[in-house]
This record gives structure tokens, C-alpha cells and sequence, in this order.
């Protein structure tokens, strides 16, 4: 049947398919599964707007904390994994027998990272495939926990373990999923230790962490080396690391005003503001909140210049070329009692949908 009605036809139908649907029909025949491998279909795929971790509703009865729930964008046409929409509706996560008993505490790309304290245990799930895997335990007990996953290069994914601090650097445990070990190392972070922040940023097979002494600090997970560039404006609770078509860029925020750097020479620490944006920008690009509003920078678009910003109960996707909100989506009950933690724009791809395995 696919031989009749010819790869472009099909390749045009595959395109308009839930991702959840593409990982399922890989198993269909050789050919279905070659089309949806390629990087030509990768391509024409919008980018999942997905893995975002977020709470909504009250507190539990003992006045604890609030849950972290995953969700997915999801398409005007109410499938999910389109780019456009206006809801984000948290994934049924029953598959995974853990769920209940265990707390989402990172998440990269399309993965999730999953502890549970007691008995201590590690769990890798993909929601898109439904698949998860239990990691062995490591040898101790870990203090901060970061999950690195890049669905373009690698169905492989890393988890790094800060086991234990030191004046100037760490002990860490890293699992590699291709060897399915855990290897210990010691980090020199060329900054002390005190001066780390816990915003962290994965790309490329690297951790980039922010320091409150206006450093980011690249930890290589191949070689665990770690190289300091300075920032070209101080750290706070806003600001945030990303890539954009390659490129280490920079997000510092007051909540009304928003600066977007990007690194031109790492060496030199020399950086280039490439956009600027402020509330009222927000206003007149279409948004319906009022000009007192502020907003929390989320992510980059890794593709194009569109950056995603957190308004209460809400999403936008701002064009900063054209000056315009591209898209809002709402999270939870749109009350304000939502608050966003993170946010992955990741495309469907090959690596992902066999990822687990």
C-alpha cells in the first residue's frame, strides 16, 4: 500500500501525525519506518513545545508542596506536538508504575528524571514512547541531580550526580546509557563553589551552569573539563542560559525589562546584545495583559529568533524579529495559581522515538 501511494504522498500524511503516533507507526514496515527516521520528515516536524514542569490547585492537606506535573502543547487541531494552540494538558503518566511514588526533579528534551528517596531509585521515562528504564543506584547518596539528553545526535542520555561539594569544584557520579555505568569524577569549576547557582543548561553534550560571580561555567560530559566565561551582566533568580542556532546566548531580566545576549568569542568573553524587549513590547505585539504586567524569560527557540516568557497562567512565544506574539498557551486552570518551571523545544526524531528501547 505504501509502495502505491508513493514516500512523497505518505511522507505529506506522516507530517500531520500525533508524535506519539510516529513512534508507534515506525513498527509498521521497513519503509514507513526509513521515512520517519530521516531527517528530511524531522525537518518538516513543528517542535514538540513539551516537558514543562508546573503546579496548579492547592497545597496537599498537610500544607506540603505542590506536585510537579508534565505537560505537552498541544495543536489548535487538538493533537499534540504542534507549535501553535492555546492549552497545555498534563500527559497521563499511569504507564509508569513509579509515578506515584516518585518526584520529577529534571528533565531534558523529551526525557524526564524521576527519584524516589526511599528506596532511593533512579527512573529515565520518555512519554512519548511510554518507555521508562530504572537506573542502578550510585555509589552515594546524591546532593543535586541533572539529566543531559540530545534527541538530534544520540538516542543515549546522561544523568550527573553532584555527590559531594568541594572549595572550588565537586564530586560527581555521571550514568552514561550506552555503557549502562555510572563513572565517578572530580569537577574543577574554576569558581568557588559558593558562588554556583542551580540554573543549568544542557546543549551539545555540556552542562552550562550559571554563577552568581558572573560566570557560566561549561562542564564537558566527555571529558568533565570545565571552561569560565565571564557574563556581560550580573546573575539573578531570572536569568537564564540557551542556545539559539548554535550559539551560547544569555537572558537577564528585572521582570519588566529583558536583555538577550549571545557569545561571540568564549576566549575572550565577549559578548553581542542581540535583542532587547520590554512590557510595553508585549502590549502592542498582541497581548492581552495589561502594561503593569511582568513576565519570567523561559527558553529560546532553538531554531529561530522567538523566545518563550511566562506570564501568570500563560505562555508566549514572541517574534522578536517581527515584534509580535506568535502564540499563548495556557497552563493548569489560567487562574494564577500556576507557577512554570521549565520548558524543552525539542523535534521529533528518530533518536527520541527509540531512545529506551
Amino acid at each position: 500500500m505504501d509502495g502505491e501511494m508513493g514516500e512523497d504522498l505518505l511522507a505529506e500524511i506522516l507530517v500531520r501525525l500525533p508524535h506519539k503516533s510516529l513512534a508507534r507507526f515506525q513498527c509498521v514496515s521497513t519503509t514507513w519506518r526509513g521515512l520517519i527516521s530521516a531527517d528530511y520528515l524531522r525537518r518538516r516536524l513543528p517542535l514538540i513545545t513539551s516537558g514543562v514542569l508546573f503546579n496548579d490547585g492547592p497545597r496537599d492537606g498537610e500544607g506540603g508542596r505542590r506536585a510537579y506535573t508534565y505537560a505537552r502543547a498541544l495543536s489548535s487541531s487538538g493533537e499534540d506536538g504542534g507549535e501553535g494552540g492555546g492549552v497545555a494538558e498534563a500527559d497521563d503518566m499511569a504507564f509508569f508504575p513509579c509515578h506515584a511514588t516518585s518526584s520529577i526533579i529534571d528533565g531534558c528534551n523529551g526525557l524526564l528524571l524521576y527519584y524516589a528517596s526511599y528506596p532511593a531509585a533512579f527512573h529515565v521515562v520518555n512519554p512519548t514512547t511510554r518507555r521508562w528504564a530504572a537506573l542502578p543506584a550510585p555509589r552515594r547518596k546524591t546532593l543535586l541531580s541533572v539529566l543531559s539528553f540530545d534527541p538530534c545526535a544520540s538516542p543515549h542520555y546522561k544523568v550527573v550526580c553532584f555527590t559531594g561539594w568541594l572549595p572550588r569544584g565537586a564530586s560527581v557520579e555521571v550514568f552514561d546509557s550506552e555503557p549502562g555505568a555510572w563513572g565517578e569524577h572530580e569537577l574543577d569549576f574554576g569558581l568557588d563553589t559558593d558562588a554556583m547557582s542551580a540554573t543549568m543548561h544542557c546543549f551539545d553534550g555540556a552542562v552550562h551552569v550559571l554563577a552568581y560571580s558572573g560566570h557560566v561555567v561549561r562542564i564537558d560530559l566527555r571529558t568533565m573539563a570545565c571552561t569560565v566565561t565571564a557574563l556581560p551582566a550580573p546573575v539573578s533568580y531570572r536569568a537564564r542560559a540557551g542556545h539559539c542556532r548554535g550559539r551560547l546566548r544569555y537572558a537577564s531580566s528585572d521582570g519588566s525589562r529583558l536583555t538577550l545576549w549571545e557569545l561571540v568569542d568564549a576566549g575572550k568573553s565577549e559578548w553581542t546584545v542581540k535583542h532587547e524587549l520590554g512590557v510595553g513590547d508585549l502590549v502592542s505585539g498582541g497581548s492581552r495583559h495589561p502594561a503593569t504586567a511582568t513576565f519570567v524569560f523561559m527558553a529560546f527557540h532553538p531554531e529561530r529568533e522567538v523566545v518563550y516568557l511566562w506570564t501568570p497562567s500563560k505562555l508566549i512565544a514572541f517574534n522578536m524579529e517581527q515584534r509580535r506574539i506568535e502564540e499563548e498557551c495556557v497552563f493548569g486552570s489560567g487562574k494564577g495559581d500556576t507557577q512554570l518551571i521549565q520548558i524543552w523545544l525539542f523535534p521529533f526524531s528518530r533518536h527520541l522515538a527509540s531512545c529506551l528501547a
